[in-house]
């Protein structure tokens, strides 16, 4: 195979699982970031915009949509964490991936450096997520 033709066929082979993972976590993103829209929209500071003759499209993104996406930074941070536990059952359904299932044959096995360094690994996404969210909603 030519290397475009091997990456042509690894993302035909990504199409599913991506869907899987996206249709998973955009249901609770979508309701959070109504809910923060909503919140936001009835502050002092949108009515003062509107008082001043913006546009409602103006209003919406340069104004409401920036402060919406303050808590969504927050959220995004839980989120990544549980889209790789969740890659972990898509991945098995798919069976596309060795590492994964180099780890949960592993678990089956009862071995115990696999345990770690899922455990590891599992941990050390966690904590970059986190504290990555925590960066860019401190600023």
């Amino acid at each position: 195979m030519t290397p475009f033709q091997q990456t042509m066929d690894i993302a035909y082979h990504l199409v599913l699982p991506v869907i899987t993972l996206t249709m998973l976590s955009i249901g609770g993103l979508m309701r959070y970031t109504r809910t923060n829209m909503l919140e936001v929209l009835n502050s002092d500071y949108i009515r003062t915009a509107r008082a001043k003759g913006l546009s409602e499209k103006v209003v919406i993104n340069k104004h409401a949509f920036r402060n919406t996406l303050i808590p969504l930074v927050s959220y995004m941070s839980y989120l990544i964490p549980s889209m790789f536990g969740g890659s972990l059952i898509t991945e098995t359904l798919y069976q596309n991936s060795r590492y994964w299932l180099y780890l949960i044959y592993g678990n089956y096995r009862g071995d115990i450096p696999c345990n770690v360094l899922y455990n590891f690994a599992h941990s050390v996404d966690t904590s970059k997520s986190h504290h990555s969210g925590y960066h860019v909603c401190s600023r």
